[in-house]
């Protein structure tokens, strides 16, 4: 993963690319994972279920979705970082209030994330959905063997950055299919 984005992000033409779980507004949703947070208590005992994505560095800004507070996620071979987590503001809301929500800790099964930035709410699974929150995992400390490809070129001819990204595909792993190439524009038209 990490070789693929440096190639994508050498390229002239390509301003940010990064690699996510999930596409928003996807027909099979956003995976839903459960969080028991710090600092909250439930009286029932169990715990909070939310919106989840795994994502690396850079794809807020491929997705054009503002950071308000903190920071990115650690660089994917930072091994000195802690597990980290980015919530969108609906979760401080929700499950934070008006404490301070970087620093805190949230813990998914056995595994405790510390969350580093906030991000501004976006759509995640329709248009016209109220806020939900949301918590972004990163790549680097939930890997997986796929993912779907986000980036975001410089230049208009969109037929010509996915040849580039089929080529460096390629070259790193010539049996690693790539598929379903399309634009945010013409993803968002279909759902």
């Amino acid at each position: 993963a990490r070789d693929l984005l440096d190639k994508l992000q050498a390229l002239p033409e390509v301003e940010v690319a990064a690699i996510a779980g999930s596409v928003p507004l996807d027909i099979h949703g956003m995976p839903v994972r459960t969080f028991s947070v710090e600092g909250r208590a439930r009286t029932d005992g169990a715990a909070d279920r939310m919106l989840s994505n795994l994502v690396t560095p850079g794809y807020f800004a491929a997705m054009r979705i503002p950071l308000v507070a903190g920071t990115d996620f650690a660089a994917l071979g930072d091994t000195s970082a802690p597990p980290q987590a980015v919530v969108n503001e609906e979760f401080v809301r929700r499950y934070i209030g008006s404490a301070e929500a970087l620093g805190r800790r949230i813990t998914n099964n056995d595994r405790t994330y510390q969350i580093v930035g906030v991000v501004r709410d976006s759509l995640y699974e329709s248009y016209g959905e109220p806020p939900k929150p949301i918590v972004y995992l990163s790549y680097r400390d939930r890997p997986v063997g796929e993912g779907e490809l986000h980036v975001r070129g410089r230049m208009s001819d969109e037929t010509q950055l996915a040849v580039s990204i089929r080529r460096i595909v390629r070259e790193i792993d010539p049996s690693l299919p790539v598929y379903n190439v399309r634009t945010m524009t013409a993803h968002v038209a279909m759902s």
